[in-house]
């Protein structure tokens, strides 16, 4: 089953993004490489299609629909975002997300250890 689910990930980001270290994601169907200083951390995600994240909150964040759409319901009000749309999260704001495609998403806080970051070793 998890072979049927391999893509070409070259296709969908350049190698040096795919040379990132992953964050660790309790979702399956996630992949994500980031990019992280002092101040902020960018993830530059890969959702399959069908990915789903239930009602949560947490930090603001903003981000960029690089390819596919996704459905980012914020606050109650529901939005579709396709390629080239960007979104922002307020903190401390319920939202749920849905991907009924898959989609490349560039994601942005000012929360540098948002995501836990697994080691070089295990990226990609």
């Amino acid at each position: 089953m998890e072979a049927a689910k391999t893509l070409d990930r070259g296709a969908l980001l350049p190698e040096e993004i795919l040379a990132l270290p992953t964050v660790e994601i309790p979702v399956a169907g996630v992949t994500g490489y980031s990019l992280n200083d002092d101040e902020k951390q960018v993830v530059f995600f890969i959702f399959e299609e069908g990915v789903s994240f239930p009602d949560h909150a947490h930090c603001e964040h903003r981000g960029l629909v690089v390819s596919g759409e996704v459905v980012l319901e914020i606050d109650g009000q529901t939005n579709l975002y396709q390629t080239g749309d960007t979104y922002c999260v307020p903190e401390g704001v319920k939202h749920r997300t849905h991907f009924s495609q898959r989609t490349v998403i560039i994601d942005m806080s000012y929360a540098p250890d948002r995501y836990k970051v697994r080691s070089m070793s295990t990226a990609g």
